[in-house]
């Protein structure tokens, strides 16, 4: 419905229908804020099945690596590229954030679709089985149902029939290729037919939060975008620090003057060519990076923009592009250049991963256990980030209302009020901090009785966004006692003339009548009503002047 919050909308019905499923057969009665009795979702078997599925990704993921790399007469049922592929695949604690956070179902849901698509796509090359044809095209529909990275494996399926299929006729890789396009084009059209456009609603996405690069020249943009591939080529090969919150402005805006910048620049560009240079002599490794490249680009910014600088369950599917190069360096390479001694070598880097990734992913699952887990922990690793900051206050401040102590309470209160205004000092036009910056000020009021002090601080809320209801809320209980004639009337003019230079007298009436609700006889807010209904060519305006 929120079609206009970023480039190209979202459609994903796959994993709501997988909800919905869930709240049908596992919902239970529990009380809202309000003290009201509604029905819920189990979270826990959210998480269940979420957990589920990543089990049956690691049997597909090795039901696919073996059919590319298929064991040898010399190889052990655990050590070849299939297993470990799988292994260090499954174990990444890049991947902790999509299976930890139920949210990340249409990741693991889209992925186990691209899976399927491969699998029954090698049936098909090798036998021309029109089932497995079928059974490709249908399982394609699902994935993109899930999620569009799906769109990429178009191109991912060729070219694991050029690097690893012999003999296959040409004729039907393009047949292949062909249903597949054909039914991603049949998704794009429905896609097209939901949200009514397919990239651009030709609405410019203002809110930094979710367009992170509005306003940036374009050398700031791709400097960005640039340094995020670097990062994220980093986190592949050493996962730490992890988060959940990567925007603005925990990756900071970059410019090609940057070491950092330059250095992912001659990563990134390196790697593209020597796996251009590899896939002409078929080398395995060249596939891993190609399979990387293919399908993170969707992601990667380049293109269109994805809402955020990054996110570490962007390489959900294209890390598998990094394990497949890892699997082919510790089991062919070294045993290949190292005679004798290759295979324990190769053992013990497999084990060494395997041992750091394992525990890097426990001490990193129980980060999701809450809110204030979460936001703890995102807190200390995006200290710059306005999310972060509003997400920890609003988590302190759920933990402010319950808490009894009072010493404890406002000691609680205080540091939810410093996120908020880090939050607000970082993006001054950020909604959800300046909602709890509404709410931040009422406490704060009840705890010192400064009404003036607080009438002021809603004023500069205003300033920046006019549309949070609770302002008027809690103006409105203000004005039944507890504010003066005097500093009421002047909230009301002031707050209320902000918006008469842009003439959007909607607002301006709203703040006004807080004033003539109170004191309808008070001569300065009729004046002010009288002069906005002037200016807007109003004949109300007489009323409100005589």
């Amino acid at each position: 419905e929120q079609k206009n919050l970023v480039v190209g909308a979202r459609y994903r019905p796959l994993s709501l229908i997988t909800f919905a499923m869930e709240f049908q057969f596992t919902k239970h009665s529990a009380l809202d804020d309000q003290g009201k009795s509604v029905l819920m979702p189990n979270p826990k078997v959210s998480h269940f099945i979420n957990i589920l599925l990543y089990g049956l990704t690691a049997i597909l993921l090795f039901r696919v690596l073996f059919q590319w790399f298929p064991t040898t007469i010399d190889q052990s049922k655990f050590w070849n590229m299939a297993f470990v592929g799988t292994l260090i695949y499954i174990l990444h604690p890049i991947h902790s954030e999509v299976v930890a956070n139920v949210k990340g179902r249409d990741e693991i849901l889209a992925f186990m679709g691209t899976l399927g698509v491969c699998y029954f796509s090698w049936k098909y090359l090798q036998r021309s089985n029109l089932i497995n044809l079928f059974a490709a095209i249908i399982t394609m529909f699902i994935a993109l149902l899930a999620k569009e990275n799906a769109l990429t494996f178009l191109a991912v399926v060729p070219l694991a029939a050029y690097f690893f299929g012999k003999k296959i006729p040409l004729s039907r890789i393009a047949i292949l290729t062909s249903a597949l396009l054909v039914i991603s084009l049949i998704y794009l059209g429905w896609r097209f037919h939901v949200i009514g456009y397919l990239l651009s609603s030709g609405v410019e996405i203002k809110d930094i939060m979710n367009n992170p690069f509005y306003g940036l020249s374009t050398s700031a943009k791709f400097a960005t975008i640039f340094y995020t591939l670097g990062l994220y080529l980093k986190l592949l090969v050493f996962p730490h620090p992890l988060t959940h919150d990567y925007y603005p402005f925990h990756i900071p805006v970059m410019s090609f003057g940057d070491w950092r910048v330059i250095l992912s620049l001659i990563a990134n560009f390196a790697l593209g060519l020597l796996a251009l240079w590899g896939m002409f002599k078929k080398r395995i490794w060249a596939f891993g990076i190609l399979f990387y490249f293919i399908t993170f680009s969707i992601v990667s910014n380049i293109p269109f923009t994805v809402g955020t600088f990054m996110n570490e369950r962007f390489v959900y599917i294209s890390s598998l592009g990094f394990c497949i190069a890892m699997a082919w360096f510790t089991v062919r390479w070294l045993p290949a250049k190292l005679e004798g001694k290759g295979n324990i070598i190769g053992m013990g880097l497999v084990g060494l991963f395997t041992i750091g990734f394992l525990v890097k992913s426990i001490t990193r699952i129980p980060v999701w256990r809450n809110a204030l887990t979460l936001n703890t922990a995102a807190i200390k690793v995006s200290p710059n980030s306005a999310r972060a900051n509003t997400f920890y206050g609003t988590a302190l401040f759920n933990e402010y209302k319950d808490e009894k102590d009072t010493q404890r309470k406002y000691k609680l209160l205080d540091e939810v009020t410093h996120h908020i205004d880090r939050a607000i000092s970082i993006n001054p036009k950020y909604f959800s901090a300046m909602t709890m910056k509404a709410g931040v000020i009422a406490e704060n009021h009840k705890r010192d009785g400064d009404t003036q002090k607080c009438l002021n601080a809603f004023h500069e809320v205003i300033k920046q966004k006019p549309n949070i209801s609770f302002v008027d809320t809690y103006v409105d209980y203000l004005a039944g006692g507890r504010a003066s004639e005097q500093m009421l009337i002047d909230f009301a003019i002031r707050t209320g003339n902000l918006f008469i230079p842009s003439r959007d007298f909607n607002n301006a009436a709203r703040f006004y009548q807080i004033g003539l609700k109170a004191y309808p006889n008070n001569p300065a807010i009729r004046r002010a009503m009288g002069l906005m209904y002037q200016t807007a060519g109003d004949r109300r305006a007489a009323e409100y002047l005589n």
